[in-house]
């Protein structure tokens, strides 16, 4: 039973895994989404924030002076962490804010935090700009142009078609996916510079962080929880399968012992209901074999004690003077010892066919040499009573096997009627067909049973049987039927 238990627990075990398995991945997979979701919409919302001031600067003709620092600073909303603003060879040179994290963003030595006007300045190169590395981010580029005629300003928002991958220098403090987006700024087309807008990302607040933790909690307590309940219901589940594996054990017992009246275990389960419903099928076929065989028993006790009967009576009356000794006693004798060995031979033939060794040894047959062998035990008289169709004869077969069950079928119909008998030879088919009528009730194919009243010669009772186990071997069938006043013998393989 403990083996049981354990197998239903991992088999619940590993359902339990793959559900959240495939839960956690789509948990992760939509906060992952609803990160990308966030950035997007909040550097969209700082491009919008950003052209629209823009604008609005550019068309206030009250303000003697402005620089566009001062408007990408006042674009600024409290999602977005700071900016990174780079000069048009890329270099940082002016920072503003904090990483998502909430560290300060650092500079590359040499540069103080107030700049001058329109990213102008000392410009440091790349390669002296200690601790700043260079990283590859995948981006979607902005591009905001202003056009001046006179005092006439147009701006322009485009986008490449496609995101793209560049190499920028940050510090150890940023990394490339902090950077929700970057933009450039022309003028009349030359290039002012470029823009990093970094963002919070929705667990830098406290309220979504502990939704997402609480979310993540979950998973891992339900977890414990799930195993519990797994082992719970395996060692019940296994409770009552190992109750019922005892009660078939018993039941299946019972029936190897040879006791009839099984107890069979109720269940709801249809599995369980086919198992209960084959058992007791095969309780039904064991007591039936075993019917069979008690009348076997006696059926073999009576014809072998029959010749064995009359040869003692005869004996005794010889030994008595009561009987002669001449040739007409001899011959009785000669007689009924025929008949003993005839139905000793029957009996062991049968009991061969029947073994789990016995196999039909298949081979085309020639078929004169079939019919020649099969009427060779049949009387020259009787034999011209046997009217013989074998236009479409075509046989594969065990020779000795197939001669023997014609034999057995040809002497059945010639004592079962004074008329002519038919032996249709087909494809793997053979067709016996004589006068008479048969009692439906009986089954010709048990051994020793007895046919219609015009069936009542003396033999072995195993003729048909042992046909019936001679179309076994050969995985074919033999049936027996009446039509009109005739019945009809087929064998088919």
């Amino acid at each position: 039973m403990r083996k049981q238990v354990v197998r239903i627990f991992l088999g619940f075990a590993l359902v339990i895994a793959v559900f959240l398995a495939i839960q956690a991945s789509t948990f992760l997979f939509s906060v992952h989404q609803q990160r990308r979701a966030w950035v997007d919409s909040v550097f969209d919302e700082y491009l919008e924030s950003f052209t629209t001031r823009l604008k609005a600067d550019l068309a206030d003709t009250s303000r003697e002076t402005f620089t566009v620092e001062e408007t990408l600073l006042f674009s600024l909303n409290d999602r977005i962490s700071g900016l990174y603003l780079r000069n048009p060879a890329g270099s940082a040179v002016v920072a503003w804010g904090a990483t998502a994290s909430g560290d300060q963003l650092p500079l590359p030595p040499g540069l103080k935090q107030n700049r001058p006007r329109v990213f102008e300045g000392q410009l440091v190169p790349a390669e002296e700009e200690t601790g700043f590395t260079s990283k590859t981010m995948r981006c979607d580029l902005y591009e905001v142009a202003i056009t001046s005629v006179g005092s006439l300003y147009t701006i322009e928002v485009s986008k490449r078609q496609r995101s793209f991958w560049q190499k920028i220098m940050l510090p150890p403090q940023v990394k490339a996916t902090d950077i929700a987006g970057s933009l450039t700024i022309t003028y009349n087309g030359e290039s002012l510079g470029s823009v990093d807008v970094l963002t919070y990302t929705p667990d830098t607040y406290k309220g979504t962080y502990k939704l997402f933790g609480g979310l993540l909690s979950s998973f891992l307590l339900s977890l414990p929880i799930a195993l519990i309940i797994a082992l719970i219901m395996a060692a019940t589940l296994s409770r009552h399968s190992q109750r019922y594996t005892d009660a078939i054990q018993r039941a299946l017992s019972t029936l190897a012992d040879g006791e009839g009246e099984i107890a069979l275990p109720k269940t709801k389960i249809e599995e369980q209901k086919i198992i209960n419903e084959a058992i007791e099928n095969l309780d039904r076929t064991l007591q039936q074999n075993t019917q069979s065989r008690q009348a076997w028993l006696r059926a073999i006790s009576h014809d072998l004690n029959t010749p064995v009967t009359a040869m003692k009576l005869v004996i005794d009356g010889m030994v008595d003077g009561i009987f002669p000794l001449t040739d007409e006693t001899i011959g009785q004798l000669q007689k009924e010892n025929d008949q003993l060995a005839l139905k000793i031979a029957a009996v062991s033939l049968y009991a061969t066919l029947q073994s789990p060794e016995a196999r039909a040894q298949t081979e085309a047959l020639d078929i004169e040499q079939f019919i020649k062998s099969s009427l060779e035990a049949i009387p020259e008289g009787e034999r011209e009573r046997i009217y013989i169709d074998r236009t479409d004869a075509d046989l594969n077969a065990d020779p000795l096997l197939l001669t023997h069950a014609a034999r057995e079928l040809l002497k059945n119909a010639l004592s079962a009627s004074s008329s002519p008998v038919g032996w249709k030879i087909a494809k793997n088919e053979l067709i016996f067909t004589n006068e008479g009528t048969i009692d439906p009730q009986i089954d010709f194919f048990e051994p020793w049973s007895r046919g219609d009243s015009s069936r009542h010669e003396p033999g072995t009772g195993l003729g048909l049987p042992i046909v019936y186990q001679v179309m076994r071997l050969h995985e074919g069938s033999a049936t027996i039927e009446q039509k009109e006043g005739s019945v009809i013998v087929t064998l088919r393989w």
